[in-house]
């Protein structure tokens, strides 16, 4: 499985990239559209945007009102505080977009900063699904295989959260969809792809993307995750060729699903084999 998602805010800066993307030419092995998740943030989006891209099946997910600053803000903002920024993006995304709050099940920190117990609390109160923010991985390219999703039925370690302030206590049935950082051209790890260091040109944009695909896809197939800012398009050459070319490589695949944060998790917690993966029901179209 590859979870292709996408923070922040939603607009005319970047709407065009996913239309390109999401024009319906990109199928999985069963026929359907590919699909992605989008962590959305309050502090620029178009609510018109967010509606049709959750219209088309996307899943929409919580990435806070505010996205402020500094960093150290969210370590230490308290249960109060992430309810305020990220119940009150699912209830905005509700009230602007139309998107159905059952259907918001989801979150991502901003800079990936996790706020201990205070923010894993607030997602169990309010009934989240899961999270998607810590990081975890090593430091520099190995032949360790990556991590797989994993429930907080008991309290992660060092190695699968790798910033503090991490949670301490069990929270049954929330699952975690951790950052398994990526390598860039010098081996050195990046916790989103887009903050690694690549070589310039199509081409080693794309041998970047491949390589890092690898170490899910020929070793324990942990879900491989895109996880990404679309400013990187514009930032650097050759970069949005690369990403669609490698998507459209995996269509040739029939081993590989291109699918949503929570199609993914269903098929973890049903998992079914291939010739059955229609009986997913969120996998079917």
């Amino acid at each position: 499985m590859v979870m292709l998602t996408f923070d922040d805010s939603i607009n005319i800066q970047n709407i065009n990239f996913y239309k390109e993307l999401f024009n319906g030419s990109l199928k999985n092995p069963n026929g359907c559209p590919i699909k992605s998740t989008y962590f959305v943030s309050g502090d620029n989006s178009d609510y018109q945007m967010v509606k049709k891209l959750s219209k088309q099946g996307h899943e929409i997910a919580s990435h806070t009102l505010s996205h402020r600053s500094p960093t150290t803000w969210w370590a230490d903002a308290g249960s109060e505080n992430w309810e305020h920024e990220i119940v009150g993006m699912k209830n905005q995304l509700h009230e602007k977009a139309g998107v159905p709050l059952k259907d918001v099940v989801g979150m991502r920190a901003p800079f990936l900063q996790v706020g201990g117990d205070g923010q894993y609390t607030m997602l169990k109160e309010n009934k989240f699904r899961y999270d998607s923010s810590m990081v975890t991985g090593y430091l520099y390219s190995n032949n360790q295989p990556p991590v797989w999703p994993f429930t907080l039925d008991t309290p992660p370690d060092g190695t699968t959260c790798n910033i503090s302030p991490c949670p301490t206590r069990s929270y049954p049935g929330l699952w975690e969809v951790p950052l398994v950082r990526w390598y860039g051209s010098n081996h050195i790890a990046c916790a989103m792809p887009d903050a690694c260091t690549v070589d310039s040109g199509h081409k080693n944009v794309r041998k970047f993307i491949d390589q890092n695909f690898d170490r899910h896809y020929k070793t324990n197939r942990a879900p491989f995750g895109i996880f990404i800012h679309a400013a990187w398009f514009s930032r650097t050459e050759g970069v949005f060729e690369a990403l669609k070319g490698f998507l459209t490589s995996l269509t040739n695949k029939e081993d590989v699903w291109i699918v949503t944060v929570s199609q993914a998790l269903d098929w973890i917690q049903h998992p079914v084999r291939l010739p059955a993966l229609n009986a997913i029901d969120s996998w079917a179209c």
